[in-house]
């Protein structure tokens, strides 16, 4: 498989290709087949016959990477403030609120080539968890000014309550997964 971007060290996509599914509707999924999500134009890439084929946002309801055990499903249509509708996120929490990890890459400075080079460029990881309420999204800012004015001056009480009881970081991703996950079921 060619890089399309033969410039830029790295790859466009989150992780290598592996057994997955396609979710075309909620009745509709394709399963067993080998795809790779490509986190720098937001589409999920599948192999056919040797042959590479994209699916947007726009064109199917998400995919599920992986097996089992440590499966990670990824929806479309949800609003991601200053992108749009147009990307996939993979879903961590569902319920009164829902927790999203919405993962990008960009292309950066390569900060690893040599004095004297012309710019390289590299590929970079990125990674922001998002917030779902009522329709509303919040970009995780763990600073008592992001949560007020988000859960408002109660919520930031519980959330401070909680984090304190169960020794969760606000920062770990894996807390604040845990976090909601507490926040849901009514702790």
């Amino acid at each position: 498989m060619s890089n399309p971007y033969p410039d830029v060290k790295g790859t466009p996509y989150w992780m290598e290709f592996e057994s997955g599914s396609i979710i075309f509707s909620e009745r509709d999924t394709a399963s067993n087949l080998v795809i790779a999500f490509n986190a720098f134009n937001h589409t999920l890439v599948y192999q056919m016959d040797r042959e590479l084929m994209a699916y947007g946002p726009g064109k199917i309801n998400g995919f599920i990477l992986g097996r089992d055990g440590n499966r990670q499903l990824y929806r479309s249509g949800y609003m991601v403030p200053g992108m749009g509708t147009n990307r996939f996120v993979e879903v961590l929490v569902d319920g009164e609120y829902t927790l999203v990890s919405h993962k990008f890459k960009k292309i950066v400075d390569d900060p690893g080539a040599t004095y004297g080079s012309q710019r390289a460029k590299t590929f970079q990881n990125a990674e922001d968890l998002i917030v779902y309420k009522d329709g509303e999204a919040f970009i995780w800012r763990p600073r008592k000014k992001n949560l007020t004015g988000f859960f408002g001056d109660e919520g930031y009480k519980k959330i401070n309550d909680l984090s304190n009881s169960y020794g969760l970081d606000l920062k770990e991703k894996s807390d604040v997964r845990r976090l909601i996950m507490l926040l849901n079921n009514g702790n």
